[in-house]
């Protein structure tokens, strides 16, 4: 496939996984944590305890997703470009900035920076991995 064609389709691929990562994000949100399990890490650091939380719920499924568009879009990348697998993750930085800034203003910055921006750079680093990774590979 040509760029611009694959761009296309990791833009689609990439529309879908924003509205995806709602649904999934609503579902890890849905999840209950026994306070036994949290109650050694929570004693230490509350904000460190629910971001762990936070990573296995949600980063971890979104990062998933991710993995397979990435996948889609490497198997009809065939100049090995990394533009396509960053085009991927835009929509999804795009609508999650906007639900940031619209969200207005939190009781506590700290503690929902703190809980919520762990999410966002695993999934940060493993789409720039997944993209150094694919573009690596021509050279070998």
């Amino acid at each position: 496939m040509d760029r611009v064609k694959i761009t296309v389709l990791a833009t689609l691929l990439g529309v879908l996984y924003a509205y995806l990562s709602v649904y999934i994000i609503s579902i890890g949100a849905a999840i209950a944590v026994p306070a036994n399990i949290l109650a050694p890490i929570a004693k230490v650091s509350p904000i460190f305890a629910f971001a762990l939380v936070d990573i296995i719920t949600t980063a971890l499924p979104l990062i998933m997703v991710y993995f397979l568009f990435a996948f889609i879009v490497k198997y009809f990348n065939s100049n090995k470009h990394y533009l396509p697998f960053l085009v991927l993750l835009a929509p999804f930085c795009l609508q999650h900035i906007l639900f940031f800034v619209d969200m207005g203003q939190p009781q506590s910055w700290l503690y929902t920076l703190g809980t919520t921006l762990p999410r966002y750079i695993a999934i940060m680093f493993f789409a720039v991995y997944v993209a150094k990774k694919a573009t690596n590979q021509t050279n070998t």
